[in-house]
C-alpha cells in the first residue's frame, strides 16, 4: 500500500506531502482544488496510462515521490528481486520530470526502466474511473478474474502443462520429419566425416596455420628477385671471362714487357669472392625453391580444410569439433521412422488427456460463472442497480493454453435492454457501480494493490451515496482505498480523511491538504452538506450521519 505522496512543481502543487494509512482515504474538496491531480500524480509515478500531469508555470522541473509498503515474500517482492532489487518492507519510487518532460525513474535511488515502472504499477495499483480501459473493462482480463473467483489455477496449470508438453512433443515431430528428409544426405555426412579422418587434424597444427601460411606467402615474394638474380647470374661465363683475363696478365709478366705491378692477385681475389657470392646464392635458390614448395604443400591442405569449414559453415577452429557434430548427425538420421512414431503415439495420448482436462475446466467454469452472477447481482442491489442484470458469458474458441473458453462478462441495466460488455455501458455512475460491485466479489484478504476511485458516487445521492461509502469501506478491509468524493454519505465512512484547498497568496495559487481529526471531518462533511456557511444544523446533521456510518459499518 501507499504510506506517503510527495509532490512538487506540479500544477497547482508547489511543494505537498500526503500521508496515506490502511483502510479507506478520502479526498474531498471544493471542484478545482486539485483532488484528481494527486491521484494523476499517483499514476503517473505508477507509469499508469492515461494520467498526464503539468508542470508548475514557473518551474522547470517537477518530482514525484512515493513510498509504498510492500509484503516480503509477496509478488510485489518477488517481482523486485527477479529484476535485481532487493528491498524488504519499504519501497520509495521517485520520478524526475524535465522541462522537455523527459523522465527518470529511480527505485530505493537507483536507477530502474520505466517500461518497469509500468510493470510494478500493475502490481501495485488499480485506477477505477469511469472510463477505465484496463482491468475489468479489458475483456481479456475476464478469463483470469473468473479462474481466480472460482479457485481454478490447478485446473488451468494442468492445461497449459499439458499444452506446453504438445507443443514441445510436435516441435520434436517436426524436426524428426526435417531429418527424414535429410536421409539422402547421409553420403554427404559420411563422406564429409571420412575427409575430416583422413586429413589427420591437429590442435596444435590449427593454431600456427595461418601464422605459417602468412610467412611462407612473404617469403615468397622475395624468392621470386633471388629466381630472377639466379637467373641473371651466368657463372659460368664470368668465371671463364675472369680466367681469361689472369692468363693474359701471368703471360705479361712471364715476359717481362711491363714494369708496372699487375692487378694479377686482384683478378684471384675476385675469382675467389665471385665464387662465394654464387654459392651463397646457390643456397639462397635451393631454399626458396624448398619455401616455395612448403606454401603449395601447406596452401593445398589449408584450403581443403577451408573447404570442409565453407561446406559446413564452421570457422577454421571449430572444425576439430566438426567430425563429433556430423556423427551425431548421421546417428540422428538413423532410426528416425521409429522416432516419428513414438512421438505421433505420445502426442495422440497427450491430445486426449488435453480434451478431458479442458472439458474438465470448462465445466467448471460455467459452474463458477453462475455463482458470479448470483453474488454480482446481489451487490448490485444495495447500489440501488435492483432492476440490473450481470451474466458471464462464456464461448468455445480454439484450444489454447488456457482451455477453449472466451469469457466476457455483460450486464441488462434496464429489463429487456439486452446483455451488454461491460464498457457499453453508457452511463458513467452505472458503471463505476458495476465496478465496485465486481471488485468486491473479487476480494482477496492477502491482496498488496491499492484501489483509487475517482468521484464514483458523482451525480448520485442518499441511500444510494451511503452504500457505496459502506462497500468502499468494506473493500478497504482488504485493500487500501483512495477515494476522491463529493458526497458526504461517502466521506462519513472515511479511516483517513484528507481535505484539498486552494490558497491564493501573493497573486501565486498553489493546493494544500490537511489531514483532518474527527472534529474537522464533522466539519468537512457538514460543509458538504450545506455548503460554505455552515450552520449549527448541518454539524449535528453531520455528526449523525458519521455516527451512523461507523455505527453501520461495525
Amino acid at each position: 500500500m501507499i504510506k506517503k505522496l510527495l509532490v512538487q512543481n506540479i500544477f497547482l502543487l508547489e511543494s505537498l506531502e500526503l500521508e496515506f494509512t490502511s483502510g479507506l482515504n478520502v479526498l474531498t474538496g471544493e471542484t478545482g482544488a486539485g483532488k484528481s491531480i494527486l491521484l494523476d500524480c499517483l499514476g503517473y509515478l505508477l507509469g499508469k496510462k492515461n494520467t498526464r500531469i503539468e508542470l508548475s508555470s514557473q518551474a522547470t522541473s517537477a518530482v514525484i515521490i512515493g513510498e509504498f509498503q510492500i509484503q516480503q515474500n509477496g509478488v510485489i517482492s518477488q517481482f523486485l528481486s527477479e529484476k535485481g532489487f532487493s528491498v524488504e518492507d519499504n519501497l520509495i519510487l521517485r520520478q524526475s520530470i524535465g522541462a522537455n518532460r523527459k523522465r527518470r525513474a529511480f527505485l530505493n535511488d537507483l536507477p530502474c526502466s520505466l517500461d518497469m515502472v509500468r510493470q510494478l504499477g500493475d502490481l501495485m495499483l488499480d485506477l477505477n474511473g469511469q472510463f477505465e480501459e484496463q482491468g475489468l473493462l479489458n475483456v481479456n482480463t475476464h478469463r483470469a478474474l473468473l479462474d481466480a473467483f472460482g479457485n481454478l489455477q490447478e485446473s488451468v496449470r494442468r492445461v497449459e502443462k499439458s499444452w506446453t508438453e504438445i507443443l514441445e512433443l510436435k516441435k520434436q515431430l517436426e524436426n524428426e520429419f526435417t531429418k527424414k528428409d535429410l536421409v539422402e544426405n547421409r553420403d554427404f555426412l559420411a563422406k564429409s566425416i571420412k575427409g575430416i579422418i583422413e586429413l589427420k587434424l591437429d590442435k596444435a597444427e590449427l593454431d600456427t596455420m595461418e601464422e605459417n601460411r602468412d610467412k611462407l606467402r612473404n617469403a615468397s615474394r622475395s624468392n621470386s628477385g633471388i629466381m630472377d638474380a639466379f637467373e641473371n647470374l651466368n657463372r659460368d661465363l664470368v668465371e671463364e671471362n675472369i680466367l681469361n683475363v689472369i692468363k693474359s696478365l701471368e703471360k705479361l709478366e712471364r715476359k717481362g714487357y711491363i714494369n708496372d705491378e699487375l692487378p694479377t692477385e686482384t683478378f684471384y681475389a675476385v675469382l675467389e669472392k665471385f665464387a662465394q657470392a654464387c654459392e651463397v646464392l646457390e643456397n639462397l635458390k635451393e631454399k626458396s625453391a624448398n619455401s616455395e614448395h612448403e606454401l603449395i604443400k601447406i596452401e593445398d591442405r589449408y584450403h581443403a580444410i577451408k573447404r570442409i569449414c565453407r561446406t559446413h559453415d564452421v570457422e577454421l577452429d571449430q572444425i576439430l569439433n566438426l567430425q563429433t557434430s556430423l556423427e551425431h548427425e548421421l546417428q540422428s538420421i538413423e532410426g528416425v521412422d521409429e522416432k516419428i512414431k513414438k512421438i505421433e503415439k505420445k502426442i495422440f495420448v497427450l491430445e486426449e488427456e488435453f480434451k478431458k482436462e479442458v472439458s474438465f475446466l470448462s465445466n467448471q467454469r460455467q459452474e463458477v460463472a453462475s455463482k458470479l452472477d448470483q453474488k454480482i447481482e446481489k451487490e448490485l442491489k444495495p447500489l440501488k442497480l435492483e432492476l440490473a442484470k450481470f451474466k458471464t458469458d462464456i464461448l468455445a474458441t480454439d484450444n489454447s493454453k488456457f482451455g477453449c473458453d472466451h469469457v466476457c462478462f455483460t450486464t441488462e441495466i434496464n429489463p429487456g435492454s439486452g446483455f451488454k460488455p461491460l464498457n457499453k455501458i453508457a452511463s458513467g455512475g452505472e458503471l463505476s457501480r458495476f465496478l465496485l460491485a465486481v471488485k468486491l466479489c473479487f476480494l482477496r484478504s492477502n491482496s498488496n494493490k491499492t484501489q483509487i476511485f475517482d468521484e464514483i458516487d458523482r451525480g448520485l445521492g442518499g441511500a444510494t451515496a451511503s452504500a457505496i461509502g459502506k462497500r468502499l469501506l468494506q473493500l478497504s478491509e482488504h485493500e487500501q482505498v483512495l477515494v476522491v468524493t463529493h458526497s458526504p454519505q461517502v466521506a462519513a465512512y472515511s479511516d483517513n480523511h484528507l481535505k484539498v484547498e486552494k490558497i491564493n497568496r501573493d497573486n501565486l495559487t498553489n493546493t494544500k491538504v490537511n489531514t483532518l481529526d474527527e472534529k474537522s471531518l464533522i466539519e468537512e462533511i457538514a460543509r458538504m452538506l450545506s455548503g460554505e456557511l455552515i450552520s449549527s444544523e448541518a454539524l449535528a446533521a453531520a455528526a449523525t450521519l458519521r455516527n451512523s456510518s461507523r455505527n453501520s459499518a461495525s
